[in-house]
């Protein structure tokens, strides 16, 4: 009888937002999460990842990259939208969307771009996904009935009570969990799609995307370059990709059109971007990490293995033969005056770690808070947390080690000499 009345509340909302006609396929979808609501989740969702990666402080820069992505928006299948575009102050080389018309691409990528037809089609990519639900669609889909059943409060009018508000948080948690992990390959390549025809009625010429995968399929025959690791993982093959837009290109006669490809002017915006000296970047060296610009050192274990691949972190590392990892993590604190037990809530809350037992504990790194806590992990599975959290000068450390609960007791004594391995000058 329960499941039948969760059914039959969900249909009950399912009608109440509407069948609607996707803008992009003009199938009829049920969309259960409303535009104010959407919004709302973009927004959210905006504030983690900036509280995560930072803002690149660069405006003209800025300007620029939003000037370009709204004058793709406006030719695109929801120009009414109100799009956000922010550039994200991390070497990882990404271009991601959220909810609400939120666009995101990395200083990473941005030194990898080489014209500004280039970085049209990366951003109309982008408002491809935007404009045909994807990311709304993966978050339902990723959300159980019951989970569903409480965004009645934000379908049924969006209000803004406390009961939405933590829904909308608790989306935004689940979506920066998720966007790195990538889109269906089917998504992904309609993103392409619909992109490409945005960049060409913007007046951008598409052969720069297909530059721009000629460069992607040549990365990924290298050795050694993880920062591409999550862009290859969240983008469909780049041969499919090419095959796909040299088919459109066809179709659309672009050779007979007058495109612009803004080589010249993206170069001049290019080189405002810092140019970070190698000694301030991090180093990894056998076991041990270093990073002098900021400060940190942190050392593993010798049977024990460095992780390149997890870009959103300062340091990741894993073992090399068993199933416990761990990483460093940075952020800027948003709320002045926060000690490290209510970080440490805090992050639980974000991450939905039930917390087991806490206390304040002086490592070499300095004063701070160690806790304990059990929960998912962002690529699946359940495992217990040991954490320690520090402030220093309104920035936020985070030292996470983690392994199945069933475990925990093998990996007590590494887990405390990575934690004492730690130190913050």
């Amino acid at each position: 009888m329960r499941s039948k009345l969760i059914i039959c509340f969900i249909l009950v909302l399912m009608a109440g937002s509407g069948c609607l006609r996707n803008p992009v396929t003009n199938r009829r979808e049920a969309k259960l999460i409303s535009e104010p609501a959407e919004r709302r989740i973009g927004e959210e969702t905006r504030v983690r990842l900036i509280e995560e990666y930072g803002e690149l402080k660069e405006p003209v820069l800025a300007e620029y990259v939003s000037a370009l992505g709204k004058k793709i928006a406006v030719v695109s299948d929801r120009p009414r939208l109100d799009y956000v575009f922010t550039v994200l102050d991390t070497d990882m080389v990404n271009a991601f969307a959220a909810p609400g018309g939120f666009i995101f691409v990395t200083r990473g990528l941005l030194e990898e771009v080489e014209s500004e037809a280039e970085l049209a089609s990366v951003l109309g990519h982008e408002i491809g996904h935007v404009c045909a639900w994807h990311s709304i669609n993966m978050i339902e889909k990723q959300m159980g009935y019951g989970t569903l059943a409480a965004l009645g409060a934000i379908v049924s009018g969006f209000q803004l009570g406390p009961e939405a508000m933590v829904m909308v948080a608790q989306t935004a948690d689940l979506f920066t969990n998720l966007y790195l992990m990538g889109y269906s390959r089917e998504y992904e390549l309609e993103a392409d799609r619909v992109g490409t025809r945005y960049m060409l009625s913007a007046g951008y010429d598409p052969e720069a995307a297909l530059m721009f995968f000629a460069r992607l399929k040549k990365l990924e025959k290298q050795e050694g370059l993880d920062k591409w690791e999550s862009f290859f993982r969240s983008h469909p093959h780049t041969e499919d990709r090419v095959e796909q837009v040299r088919r459109y290109m066809e179709r659309m006669n672009v050779s007979q059109r007058p495109l612009t490809e803004g080589q010249t002017l993206y170069q001049e915006m290019k080189g405002r971007l810092p140019r970070i000296p190698s000694e301030e970047k991090g180093r990894f060296a056998g076991s041990k990490f270093a990073h002098p610009g900021l400060g940190i050192q942190l050392e593993i274990p010798s049977t024990w293995k460095w992780d390149p691949k997890n870009q959103r972190s300062l340091a990741a590392f894993r073992e090399s033969d068993g199933e416990s990892w761990g990483e460093l993590r940075r952020r800027r604190m948003d709320t002045p005056g926060m000690t490290a037990e209510e970080f440490a809530e805090k992050i639980a809350r974000e991450r939905q770690w039930t917390m087991l037992k806490g206390r304040e504990m002086l490592y070499p790194a300095g004063y701070g808070y160690l806790g304990q806590f059990y929960g998912a992990g962002i690529m699946g599975g359940i495992y217990h947390y040991r954490a320690f959290f520090l402030i220093r000068d309104d920035v936020g450390y985070v030292l996470t080690c983690a392994a199945p609960p069933e475990k925990i007791a093998d990996y007590l004594i590494p887990f405390e000499q990575i934690l004492r391995s730690f130190q913050l000058k």
